[in-house]
């Protein structure tokens, strides 16, 4: 019977251990692909950013739209029409960089996509103001600075709103584990009982009776 409890207790440990939960599985899937994504697209929008052509217009704009100077914030120049013809020229790159991003996280985690798209939207509507000479520069990079924290936020509550999501599934493929290998114990306990009461049903019986006067004495071992 010691190799049925060893038994009993192997299988509960394995039903409450087990491998990672579906959430788990879904949640190291979704930032793994999200993380190098982000990474990615880092690495694209700095090549293009750096490019020696790109130059004329990074007294413009920083790489990163909250590192805005008090002087590009203050920026009432308008873009000039060689500024205008680089912008058009470096911005394919830009959204090809966007697209390859874009398309990694719409995998994994669709509904950042939109929150994404406009924020990004906002931006090159904006863009185009700068390109058709409606707006400042100073302006541009305000609105682009206003959309990206805007969206910024959004992401993070649509990304707060998943992770939630997924630890209730997490919590409640836990409780169902923890329900099987309760049921489990039961039911092995129950057969090992069983087991024993067949064990002690065909253990051999001995009876040696003794003859004393006129009674008979048995003594079963």
């Amino acid at each position: 019977m010691v190799g049925t409890r060893v038994f009993c207790a192997l299988v509960i440990a394995a039903l409450l251990a087990g491998c990672a939960t579906a959430a788990q599985r879904q949640y190291q899937a979704m930032t793994s692909n999200n993380r190098s994504a982000v990474q990615d697209l880092q690495a694209c929008t700095v090549a293009v950013y750096n490019a020696p052509e790109y130059a004329p217009l990074r007294r413009h704009v920083p790489y990163k739209v909250t590192d805005l100077t008090l002087e590009q914030l203050s920026d009432n120049s308008l873009a000039t029409d060689d500024e205008i013809k680089l912008i058009l020229a470096t911005h394919p790159q830009m959204q090809s960089c966007r697209k390859l991003a874009l398309d990694r996280i719409s995998q994994s985690t669709p509904t950042l996509i939109p929150i994404m798209l406009a924020a990004i939207t906002k931006g090159e509507d904006s863009l185009i103001d700068l390109i058709q000479k409606k707006q400042s520069w100073g302006a541009h990079v305000r609105r682009v600075r206003d959309a990206t924290i805007e969206g910024t936020a959004e992401l993070q509550a649509e990304a707060q709103r998943i992770t939630t999501g997924l630890q209730q599934s997490h919590e409640a493929e836990l409780a169902q584990r923890q329900a099987a290998a309760q049921a489990a114990a039961a039911a092995l306990a129950q057969y090992a009982q069983t087991q024993q009461i067949i064990a002690n049903m065909n253990r051999p019986v001995f009876t040696n009776c003794f003859q004393i006067s006129n009674m008979l004495d048995c003594t079963t071992r």
